[in-house]
């Protein structure tokens, strides 16, 4: 029998159950995408889970706060879901014509060290 996880974002399934899916690449995605967009602090039991990345669609676009958004991505993403990927690299492009962000995000997951890729477009 497949591994299920619950679906992400939380919803009931047509039987009246809790939605569930089977794909696990899939859930590890949802998994990323909430350590990404949760804010610090947003999560009662767990004040420093996740990135904010919302947030820094409003930060000044220099070297600088690309840089410490790479290195904070990347310590989020180990801290919070690091017994399930190992994390190869972060890149955070930045577009100054229309202020589009793009992150990129090379893993690999623990369970059978395929790299992967994750690209979010903000």
């Amino acid at each position: 029998m497949a591994d299920r996880f619950l679906q992400h974002p939380f919803r009931f399934g047509a039987q009246g159950g809790v939605a569930v899916i089977d794909d696990a690449d899939r859930h590890l995605r949802d998994k990323i995408l909430a350590v990404l967009f949760t804010a610090p602090g947003e999560r009662v039991n767990r004040p420093d889970f996740g990135v904010g990345l919302n947030r820094a669609v409003f930060d000044e676009l220099s070297d600088l706060t690309i840089g410490a958004l790479e290195f904070r991505i990347s310590q989020s993403l180990r801290r919070d879901i690091g017994d399930e990927i190992l994390v190869d690299g972060v890149d955070v492009e930045a577009s100054p014509e229309d202020g589009e962000l793009l992150v990129k995000i090379a893993f690999r997951r623990r369970t059978d060290r395929l790299p992967r890729n994750l690209e979010v477009k903000l």
